[in-house]
C-alpha cells in the first residue's frame, strides 16, 4: 500500500482539480472575510466561531467533485486493473483511494481556514464560544467531510463509468441537501409565532403568545433531529446555521458512516468484475 500511496500522492500534487479546489475554497474564505468586514462597518457583530462554520454547505460538494474527476478517471484509463495486475491487493487499492480523497478534501478545507484565521480576527469580537466548543465543532466538520469522502469513494470504486459516477454523486449530494434542508427547516420552526399577525378582520395583533402548529414536539421532533444529526448533508446545514443540539452524537454518526461505508465498499469491491 505504501507504493500505491506514494504514486497516488505524486499524481495528486499534479492534479488540476486539487489546486482548483484549494483556490476556490481560499477564495470562499476571503469572500467570507470581506462580507464580515462590510457587516462590521454597519454595526453587525461577528465571532470567529461564526466564520469557522460558513464553509459547510460548500464542503459537501468537495468529495463528490473530487472523486468524480480524480478517482473516476482510474477506471476510464484502466489504472485500477493495472494496479491489480502489478500485484496490489483490492483492499490496498480501495484504501489508498480513500486516503487520497480524505487528504484532498482536508487540504481544500484548510485552504478556507487560512484566510479566515489570518484576516478574520481583525473583524470579529473574539471566538464567541469556548475554545473547547469551537474545537469540537471543527472536529465535527472534518468528520462530516470524512464521512462524505468515504461515501463518494465507495461510489467511485463501484461505478466504472465516469459520466454516470459524476451525475450520481452530484445528484446524491443535492438530494441529501434537499432532505437535510427540509428537516432543518422543520426543526427551526419557533414554538410560538413572533411579532405581529393580521387577523381575518384585517387587524394587527401580537402573536407572541400564539402557538405555532408547525413546531415539532415529542417523538416526531426526535425523529427529525436524528435524521438531521445522522445525514452528513443534514449535519452541514446544522453546522452552517448554528443549530447544533447533539455535537457528540453527530461526530459518532460520522464515524459510523465512515466505518460502515468503508467496510461495505471493501466487501463490494472484492467481488466487483473489473473486466
Amino acid at each position: 500500500m505504501h507504493d500505491l500511496l506514494r504514486a497516488g500522492f505524486a499524481r495528486l500534487w499534479r492534479a488540476p482539480i486539487l489546486w482548483l479546489g484549494v483556490a476556490f475554497m481560499a477564495l470562499c474564505g476571503g469572500m467570507v472575510c470581506c462580507t464580515v468586514r462590510d457587516g462590521t462597518q454597519e454595526g453587525i457583530v461577528y465571532f470567529m466561531g461564526d466564520l469557522c462554520r460558513y464553509h459547510c454547505i460548500v464542503t459537501v460538494f468537495l468529495p463528490a467533485v473530487f472523486c468524480a474527476l480524480f478517482l473516476g478517471t482510474e477506471y476510464e484509463h484502466g489504472v485500477i486493473r493495472n494496479k491489480l495486475i502489478a500485484g496490489k491487493t483490492r483492499p490496498a487499492v480501495y484504501l489508498s483511494s480513500l486516503v487520497l480523497s480524505l487528504a484532498a478534501c482536508f487540504l481544500m478545507i484548510a485552504a478556507y481556514f487560512l484566510p479566515v484565521c489570518i484576516i478574520g480576527p481583525f473583524f470579529t469580537e473574539g471566538l464567541g464560544v469556548s475554545p473547547g466548543t469551537l474545537a469540537m465543532t471543527v472536529v465535527g466538520e472534518l468528520l462530516m467531510a470524512a464521512a462524505l469522502c468515504a461515501l463518494c469513494t465507495l461510489g467511485s470504486m463501484l461505478i466504472s463509468r465516469k459520466a454516470i459516477l459524476a451525475v450520481t454523486l452530484l445528484l446524491a449530494v443535492l438530494v441529501g441537501l434537499a432532505v437535510g434542508g427540509n428537516v432543518a427547516g422543520r426543526l427551526g420552526e419557533p414554538e410560538h409565532f413572533q411579532g405581529l399577525m393580521m387577523t381575518e378582520e384585517g387587524e394587527l395583533v401580537d402573536a407572541s403568545d400564539m402557538e405555532n402548529p408547525d413546531y415539532l414536539q415529542g417523538r416526531e421532533r426526535e425523529i427529525y433531529q436524528f435524521v438531521a444529526d445522522f445525514l452528513p448533508t443534514g449535519q452541514a446545514l446544522l453546522y452552517n446555521f448554528d443549530m447544533i443540539v447533539h455535537p457528540w452524537a453527530m461526530c459518532l454518526y460520522s464515524l459510523l458512516i465512515l466505518t460502515a461505508s468503508t467496510a461495505g465498499g471493501l466487501a463490494a469491491f472484492r467481488r466487483k468484475d473489473l473486466r
